[in-house]
């Protein structure tokens, strides 16, 4: 009674490995066809390859940079529509799948990172540079400058400052510098910003412009914005003697701004022609 059942049993067992071989041809295929769309830049029509071969062969690891790849070539930073985020999605979790195999390819490391800034995943960037860091502790200047920029672009000057003084020395001074631009910027568009949360990201601003010209004293712009970031702190002070206090100091910065540019541009006017 149980022959037929047994003996079909077998069958299938049998048919396993050259299904299973079926399937890697026809993935292979896919691929193929995924890499001449991706060649001819039809990314939209590469993508939908590489993910037919994957499913065919979910052994094929290797693909899923190609996945990546291509949804990371339709994706484009700051557009909510729902294909958007579906691109945004797709890249992020074939870039993590293929790292899963292949570690050690930075170029892919770097897209994945770029993706979770743009995506707005700070915390999973963080993570990830830690983890960099562990791993490569001889590159921890140059991660921990990566990390300076993302807390910035999070919105996080506070975190962003107090990193910055502890990056590499060769970094400092343009770390401190972005951290000064930034609270500018947000003192001058921010209109969610009251009078002592302005006042408060103009002293971080001047706190950390100085910071970079103690660290590098010809620093034409950083110069610049602390004439700027002064001219910020007296628009928020309400004393006027101290209002004239900092819009002489600002003016101050602006010559010597001026005097500098003059002449760095006298030294490349007196440089002999090549």
């Amino acid at each position: 009674m149980h022959r037929p059942t047994t003996y079909l049993l077998a069958l299938l067992l049998l048919a396993a490995p050259v299904l299973s071989g079926c399937n890697k041809v026809r993935a292979r295929v896919e691929l193929k066809k995924g890499n001449a769309f991706y060649n001819q830049e039809s990314y939209a029509k590469a993508l939908p390859q590489f993910q037919k071969g994957l499913e065919l062969d979910p052994a094929a690891t290797f693909a899923w940079r190609s996945v990546g790849l291509s949804a990371l070539a339709l994706y484009r930073p700051g557009d909510s529509r729902s294909e958007n985020k579906e691109y945004e999605r797709v890249a992020i979790e074939a870039f993590e799948n293929y790292l899963k195999d292949y570690p050690k390819d930075a170029k892919v490391r770097e897209y994945l990172l770029g993706m979770y800034v743009n995506s707005k995943q700070y915390d999973k960037a963080m993570a990830d540079i830690d983890q960099q860091i562990q791993q490569h502790p001889e590159k921890k200047g140059e991660l921990e400058g990566m990390k300076v920029n993302i807390y910035i672009q999070s919105g996080q000057l506070e975190k962003a400052a107090e990193l910055a003084q502890q990056v590499s020395p060769e970094k400092r001074s343009e770390m401190l510098y972005s951290v000064g631009v930034s609270a500018w910027d947000k003192v001058r568009n921010d209109t969610s910003l009251d009078a002592t949360g302005r006042e408060r990201y103009v002293d971080l601003g001047l706190t950390s412009i100085k910071q970079a010209l103690d660290t590098k004293a010809d620093y034409f712009e950083a110069m610049v914005y602390y004439n700027l970031l002064y001219r910020q702190k007296a628009d928020v002070t309400l004393d006027e003697a101290k209002k004239q206090e900092y819009l002489d100091l600002a003016n101050q910065w602006r010559d010597k701004a001026v005097e500098l540019r003059k002449k760095s541009q006298a030294a490349q006017q007196a440089k002999p022609a090549a």
